[in-house]
């Protein structure tokens, strides 16, 4: 693998960053996928686990490069471009895929599952910093004009 260019490198960090700006992707288009992601555990891991097979695909790409690296000298540049397209199939099909179906995957089986607490700590944390926001401006009207008016939350 110490054979590779930096031009490699790069096919290998985006096969290997895919299923990361996936997600981000995902979270970002539908913000709902994140709440389940981010407070249950299946959700949590199946994405971490999809960052994993990420990388394992860009370690399997990056060893087919290595060896295809000596005989890719003597090859025109049309048969290097397929023998690098024909490379990436195998760590896309075995790792980009199924990471792929474990980001969509995930959020799917923590709703289905029923493992989301509404009243988790990151709820009861909100509500009781959203609560000493409210006190603080009922107890010191005049030290604190700017804040806008808030209605309570309903938790």
């Amino acid at each position: 693998m110490e054979r590779l260019s930096r031009h490699h490198w790069g096919l290998v960090g985006i096969i290997a960053a895919s299923p990361l700006v996936l997600a981000f992707l995902l979270g970002a288009n539908e913000p709902a996928l994140l709440e389940p992601v981010l407070r249950t555990t299946v959700g949590g891991l199946s994405w971490v686990f999809a960052e994993l097979l990420g990388l394992v695909g860009g370690a399997l790409f990056a060893a087919i490069l290595g060896a295809m690296q000596p005989a890719a000298a003597l090859l025109p540049p049309t048969r290097r471009a397929v023998g690098t397209i024909v490379g990436a199939l195998a760590p896309v099909a075995l790792c980009i895929v199924p990471a792929v179906a474990l980001l969509l995957a995930g959020p799917t089986c923590a709703t289905v599952l029923g493992q989301r607490h509404p009243n988790s700590e990151w709820g009861s944390f909100s509500a009781a910093a959203s609560e000493l926001l409210i006190r603080a401006r009922e107890q010191m009207p005049s030290r604190l004009p700017r804040l806008p008016e808030c209605p309570r939350p309903v938790w």
